[in-house]
């Protein structure tokens, strides 16, 4: 893999960047400025609320309604502060809206430049652009995002009503359709841990060797066999070689690798881990998915050979076509508890408005309660 742009000079990476007219971060992604300015403003309601209301109810319940010259002084030292704060508030939204610092273009384009160097092309994206467990969130947006003909990388970032976090991946097409299965990895465990998601009774797998030390392996009820195919000892070593820090989904025509955090592309590491994965781990687990066929669906029961030499006898000058291969129903999905879904997403959507009444309008209401105690005073 070409990593020369990771470390060239400054000068070098920003030239390149003029001269094929290259962007970096797009204004949809967030930044760790912007999320300091919504702390800020969270922070200055609650100091609102407790400065008002405890003068309110000095002043109104202990005092019997009255001001006294103490009550005078502490409401200018508070309202000193807090417009000096209300000046730093200006100062700190004015400050997030500036560009990014040259050092973070700079980093930003060593990424974007050491993907073209190995075929890569940048394209950050809102939203889901394959399904998969952990696409399965409400606010999505992969950036940086690395993509190629069936495969893609880069770190995703989720939010919910009540969780968010980032997850860094590959995602690469197979040949074939595969039944659904997950490899959570026993360093990170981070489909167990992290994703609302639980699997249902009899579902998983136990695979040779001390295979199970580092993954636990689920399957469809009655897809063990299938999965041992898939599965071969050249592909568990593999995954325990280069994969064990990844949790693995395979659905449908992909799989997917995926660890907690984000990964820095701007160092080499991340980009090694990607080539190891996909020289190590995927071409030989896409060896075994292209020769896989699912026996239950009764067309794909037959030899090729046998099938064609059948046709060419019955029907001379006709070529015997070999049917699209497909997953039985009972396995292309685990079953699962997604705790996404359903009354589970109206209950994160009522728990996620009473967080944010209880970090807003609550102290705004009290401080409004707390303001007209002290107005009301004498």
């Amino acid at each position: 893999m070409d990593l020369r742009w990771l470390s060239a000079p400054a000068d070098e990476v920003a030239e390149a960047m003029l001269r094929y007219r290259l962007s970096s971060r797009p204004s949809w992604v967030p930044t760790k400025r912007r999320v300091l300015v919504h702390v800020n403003h969270c922070l200055m309601i609650w100091y609102l609320f407790v400065v008002l209301m405890v003068l309110g109810v000095r002043i109104d319940t202990l005092q019997s309604n009255r001001i006294n010259a103490i009550d005078v002084r502490d409401m200018v030292i508070c309202g000193a502060i807090f417009a000096l704060w209300v000046v730093g508030a200006v100062w700190l939204y004015r400050w997030s809206k500036q560009p990014p610092s040259s050092q973070a273009k700079v980093r930003e384009a060593r990424q974007v430049l050491t993907a073209l160097a190995n075929g890569f092309e940048s394209s950050p994206c809102r939203g889901a652009s394959f399904a998969a467990l952990i696409t399965g969130e409400e606010h999505l947006r992969s950036y940086p995002r690395f993509v190629a003909d069936g495969i893609e990388f880069g770190n995703l970032g989720y939010r919910t009503n009540a969780r968010s976090g980032t997850w860094h991946y590959l995602a690469v097409q197979l040949p074939a359709p595969v039944p659904h299965m997950l490899l959570d990895s026993a360093a990170s465990r981070g489909f167990a841990k992290l994703m609302p998601v639980q699997l249902r009774a009899h579902q998983d797998l136990s695979l040779e060797g001390d295979f199970d030390r580092w993954f636990r392996a689920y399957a469809p009820g009655g897809y063990g066999r299938d999965a041992r195919y898939l599965l071969t000892p050249d592909v568990m070593d593999a995954l325990v070689d280069c994969a064990h820090a990844f949790s693995v989904e395979m659905r449908d025509s992909r799989v997917v690798f995926c660890a907690p955090e984000a990964a820095d592309f701007s160092h080499e590491e991340p980009w090694i881990k990607i080539e190891q994965l996909v020289d190590e781990v995927v071409e030989t687990l896409a060896r075994n998915a292209s020769r896989y066929r699912d026996h239950r669906i009764e067309e794909q029961n037959v030899s090729p050979t046998m099938e064609s030499i059948r046709v060419a006898i019955e029907s001379p000058g006709e070529r015997w076509i070999e049917p699209t291969p497909r997953i039985a129903r009972d396995g292309t999905r685990l079953r699962l508890i997604d705790r996404r879904t359903g009354l589970w997403l109206a209950f994160g959507a009522v728990g996620w408005v009473a967080t944010l009444a209880f970090l807003y309008a609550v102290p705004t209401i009290f401080a409004f309660a707390g303001f007209m105690s002290i107005a009301d005073g004498r």
